[in-house]
């Protein structure tokens, strides 16, 4: 399932540009935070993510293939924060840390690779 956490920014980066790739070995020991429960979505349409009071969170996704049709992803997992990250961990134990700012009903997600991608998603009423 590592596809599925590094599919969070996947159409929402610069050509070229990598994405973090989610570690199984990496601890999951994030705390939901009210400010950030609801649903989001990408501003390219593409994600809807789901994020619940109890830590779990739903990601239903378009992942752009070149040449192709997209595909439909759906993923679930557990969702927290952990000081100045975001961290989703999937249904395999994968973990992926991202930098967030949060302004109003905006939420924007970067990348802790090199690249610094920015997924910008808008709360959903």
């Amino acid at each position: 399932m590592i596809f599925g956490i590094a599919g969070i920014l996947v159409g929402c980066h610069e050509e070229g540009e990598s994405v973090e790739t989610p570690v199984a070995s990496k601890v999951f020991d994030s705390t939901p935070d009210a400010k950030f429960e609801g649903t989001w979505k990408t501003e390219d349409g593409m994600s809807t993510y789901q994020l619940n009071k109890n830590g779990t969170y739903f990601l239903d996704s378009k992942i752009k293939v070149a040449g192709n049709k997209p595909i439909n992803s759906h993923l679930k997992g557990m969702w927290g924060i952990k000081g100045s990250m975001m961290e989703f961990k999937d249904q395999a134990s994968n973990v992926a840390s991202y930098g967030f700012e949060l302004q109003g009903n905006k939420l924007t997600l970067t990348s802790s690779g090199v690249a610094k991608a920015k997924t910008i998603m808008d709360r959903q009423p």
